[in-house]
């Protein structure tokens, strides 16, 4: 897998054409293109909760260090991990030169 490491100042959105819903704490979210079912799990889905087109991933990483009590380091690859993750299925969308 190629590692696509993120600026932490990167924003990103949820992709608009999709549905999503949140069942006991986790987010299910049906992409728009081929209408699969992507089921995150508990932490995934604290960080798609922060995602708004408006907050920098930096942000994410130190609210849920804190959230979690994890080390930033640990948050920010796992973070930066799901958001390459899910631009790449196009769930997420980048919201750079946006404003």
């Amino acid at each position: 897998m190629t590692s696509l490491h993120q600026d932490a100042s990167a924003v990103f959105r949820r992709n608009p054409k999709l549905a999503w819903r949140e069942i006991d704490g986790e987010v299910v979210i049906i992409s728009p293109d081929d209408s699969v079912l992507h089921e995150l799990n508990e932490t995934a889905s604290a960080v798609w909760r922060h995602i708004d087109g408006k907050l920098p991933l930096g942000e994410i990483v130190k609210t849920l260090a804190e959230t979690y009590d994890a080390p930033v380091e640990t948050v920010q690859a796992d973070v930066e991990e799901l958001a390459a993750d899910l631009t790449a299925k196009n769930l997420l969308l980048t919201s750079e030169g946006e404003g």
